[in-house]
């Protein structure tokens, strides 16, 4: 069977991901891109890609606040700081809904997701901060969100409802960022992308970088930078595959 690329990413060789991988591991931008790259572009298919693996990791969709609290006392969603290195939620995330109490909370490879890139983010740019503009979503947030923005995912089928709704994904304003600030981010969401960490999108009606975080997201790094350069050891796309396969058989999130 030839094997599979998520839509959106074009095929790497070992030698590519291992030089991407440096380049990441050391903090450093590969190229500066002026604009989305097509590997952040958005499609159906890149939706439904989203929306099978949170399938196959049995990933509850929030239909309402009650389902939050829930998974929060059993430890399967966690609370997000408001501010953290390098990022910082935005204030007005929830407005006009009645119980944007329960938005502040994501699975906890977002957690994870912010304390490491966020790091990253800030150690490149003298300590700065990235606007966090969403993360988990009820049905009923959707639906709002939906009223004012028509490019809302609609939810017409199970492979079009909104990541959001599982918690395990963010969105990144774009607003204020230097062009410096874009391209490294751009370059650096490909890059995690390509590992097979994430799955991201660069949303230009909401001027956003949208991110869906993968239950096994970041592995120690030093096995993914020390496993690419050598091509008799497999790629890091190939090594982030088998991890998430171990992953879904040792342990199923509700």
């Amino acid at each position: 069977m030839p094997k599979q690329v998520l839509p959106g990413r074009s095929p790497m060789s070992a030698g590519v991901v291992a030089a991407l991988g440096l380049a990441l591991a050391l903090g450093v931008p590969v190229s500066l891109r002026a604009q989305r790259p097509p590997e952040l572009k958005g499609s159906l298919d890149k939706l439904a890609e989203q929306n099978r693996i949170a399938d196959e990791n049995d990933l509850t969709r929030m239909d309402g606040p009650a389902v939050i609290r829930r998974l929060v006392k059993s430890g399967y969603l966690v609370s997000i700081p408001r501010r953290g290195r390098g990022y910082y939620i935005d204030r007005k995330l929830g407005r006009g809904y009645a119980r944007r109490d329960v938005l502040w909370y994501a699975r906890p490879w977002v957690r994870k997701f912010l304390q490491r890139e966020g790091g990253h983010y800030a150690d490149e740019f003298d300590g700065a901060r990235f606007k966090v503009s969403s993360l988990v979503r009820t049905e009923g947030y959707q639906e709002l969100l939906r009223s004012r923005n028509p490019n809302a995912a609609r939810g017409d089928q199970d492979d079009t409802r909104s990541p959001h709704l599982t918690g395990s994904a963010l969105d990144i304003s774009k607003k204020g960022m230097s062009p410096r600030r874009l391209a490294w981010m751009r370059e650096h969401l490909v890059t995690l992308q390509a590992i097979g960490w994430i799955i991201a999108t660069e949303e230009m009606a909401t001027n956003t970088f949208h991110v869906f975080v993968q239950p096994d997201f970041g592995p120690p790094a030093e096995s993914v930078w020390e496993a690419a350069p050598a091509a008799g050891k497999g790629s890091a796309a190939r090594h982030s595959k088998a991890a998430r396969t171990r992953a879904g058989r040792s342990k199923r999130v509700r």
